[in-house]
Parts: C-alpha cells; structure tokens; sequence
C-alpha cells in the first residue's frame, strides 16, 4: 500500500505535481506528463485509469443518473474544447446538474427535454438551446460508454434564434482602436487582417511566425493555415513585437509575466473599452464581431473569404457573412 499523499488532497490516486505541471505515476513509478492545465490533466488521468476522478467539493453522483453522465464528460472531454467553448460548458453543465441531477439518464424522455427548454427560454431562449446542445453531446457519449441506448435531445425542436447580423463600420472600427491603448488596437488589426478568433490569436505563439508566414492550426475546427506575408500582417506584427513587456515570452502578445492572455483577462480589458466607447455614444459591439466584418469585407473585395475563415465548407462562410451584407443606395437628391 503506498504512503498516505500530504498535499494536493484534492488530486486522485497516481497524480502529481512537478514544476507546475500534473503527472501521472504508475506502479513502474514512470512519470507520465499530462498537462499545465488541471482540468485537462484529469481528462487524461481519467483515460490512464479508467474511471471518473470526483473532484472532493462535490458528492458522488448517483449510479446511472444524468449526473454521473455530467460529471464523467466535464472531466473528460470538456476541457479538450478550447478554452472559451469549456468555460460556457462549466456554467451550462451546472444549470443542467439543477434539474437533471438525480435523474435516471435512461428514464430522461423528449418530454423532459422540452419542458426543460420551455420553462428555461422564459428567461433566455439562447442559453436554453445551448444547455440542451450540451445535453445532446453528453448523451452521445453516454451511448458510447453503453449508460444509454437513445439520446432523447434528438427530434426536440429548440427555440428559433435571431443570427447576429452586427456590421462594424470603418468608422466605428477605428474610433475604438483611437480609445482603446496600443494593445487592444493591435489585437483588433490583427483580428481584422487574419480574421483569427480570440483564442487564437491570444495562444499565437512567436515560433509560429517564420520566413513563410505565419502558421496557425485552428483550435476549434482543426484547420491549417499559412498566413502569408503581406504589407499589412508584415506591419501588424512588428506592432505586437514592439509591445512593451518586461518579459518577452514565447506568445505574441502576451503579459507582463510573459504568459498568454486568459480568456477573461483579456474580456475584461475588451469590457473596459467598449464601456468607454458607449459612454462616447458610439454602438457596442462584441470582439467576434471583428470576424464577422473581415469576412464580410473580404467577400466584398472578391477575396476568397472562406480559405481566410478556415470552413470546410462555403455554406458555413454563406451563412456567416449573409447576416451583415448590404448594399450601397444612393438617395434621389
């Protein structure tokens, strides 16, 4: 029987921490690396053992229900989605865990799935859907570990949405970076040349950066891209090289500890600006709005907006873009 762990009570058996990452250690007292993440550590840990780590705040869920289900892919497979999609599952698992908890995940009917979607869209229609498109992954994976025979999400009829249709004028794009500090300009223009989402652009590392150009692999669709130099990114990176830090890091941008931006740090910083640029009377608009215009405004200059977007398909670019396209009228006088 191996001795007793002092600290780090709340990791499972064979985990450890080592120059601030978490390790596994097996009986053959080999140190496998799992990650600097906690979250994805136990992902890993849980697949290396077996079985479902209970972190030590929470009670041990009932035997085949919803919140066994819950548990098992908050753990497992959540924390390999990028870092803002976990984030909104954590929150969305939790408001799933009020009403499913303790049900039996087989005995759950469309029923149920709809009654929930109906009282939960009294107070927002969009989190309803999101919550149940976590429900429905969930119970896929509850059929792939055998707890379930049937996903009772599938067939239910979600609430319709309203896309965003947020437009960016140039006007607007520019009075925020002229507020903004030389920081979140620069994120902005490179958001806009590379039309890159948030996370990506924040996990940039400078080893991506060579003599080709600048290679990316996007976190959430898997797509590879080479950026290829061009006056404007030739200029945009030599900004964020030029950026003020104490320590450089291995990140583009980075902080002044030279790590990379977390997703809320950096939304704080965004919050901030967009409050002062409301407080001026312009119109807010959300960092992923950035996207949204780069594609729209690269379709317009007859560029191929879905290689620049990184879709496998161009019904996915189509759709992103149709909700922002206008056109220029000219008034009689």
């Amino acid at each position: 029987m191996g001795r007793r762990r002092q600290t780090n009570l709340d990791l499972p058996p064979h985990m450890h921490v080592k120059h601030g990452a978490y390790y596994f250690v097996g009986r053959d007292k080999k140190w496998i690396r799992l990650s600097e993440d906690k979250a994805l550590a136990l992902s890993k840990w849980a697949e290396l053992e077996g079985e479902t780590p209970i972190p030590p705040n929470q009670e041990k869920p009932i035997k085949g229900s919803v919140g066994e289900l819950i548990t098992r892919y908050m753990i497992e497979i959540a924390p390999r989605k990028a870092a803002s999609t976990y984030q909104g599952n954590k929150m969305e698992a939790e408001n799933l865990k009020k009403v499913f908890a303790k049900f039996q995940a087989r005995a759950v009917l469309p029923t149920h799935i709809a009654k929930y979607l109906d009282t939960r869209g009294q107070k927002s229609t969009v989190r309803a859907n999101r919550e149940i498109s976590l429900l429905s992954h969930i119970f896929s994976y509850g059929m792939r570990w055998g707890a379930v025979n049937s996903n009772p999400c599938i067939g239910v009829a979600k609430h319709k949405e309203k896309g965003r249709d947020r437009y960016i004028m140039d006007a607007e794009f520019e009075g925020v970076k002229s507020i903004a500090g030389e920081l979140i300009a620069t994120v902005m223009d490179f958001a806009y040349i590379t039309a890159l989402r948030k996370g990506d652009i924040l996990t940039l590392k400078l080893e991506q950066i060579t003599d080709e150009g600048i290679w990316v692999k996007q976190n959430k669709t898997g797509a590879k891209q080479l950026y290829e130099w061009s006056p404007g990114l030739t200029d945009v990176v030599a900004r964020a090289k030029a950026l003020k830090r104490p320590i450089r890091g291995l990140y583009l941008f980075c902080t002044r500890q030279g790590l990379p931006y977390s997703d809320s740090g950096f939304k704080a910083m965004w919050h901030r600006v967009q409050v002062k640029w409301a407080e001026q009377g312009g119109n807010r608009f959300t960092f992923h709005d950035i996207r949204a215009k780069a594609l729209t405004d690269a379709k317009g200059l007859g560029l191929d907006a879905q290689s620049l977007a990184g879709h496998s398909s161009a019904a996915m670019t189509e759709h992103y873009i149709k909700q922002r396209e206008f056109k220029k009228v000219k008034p009689l006088k």
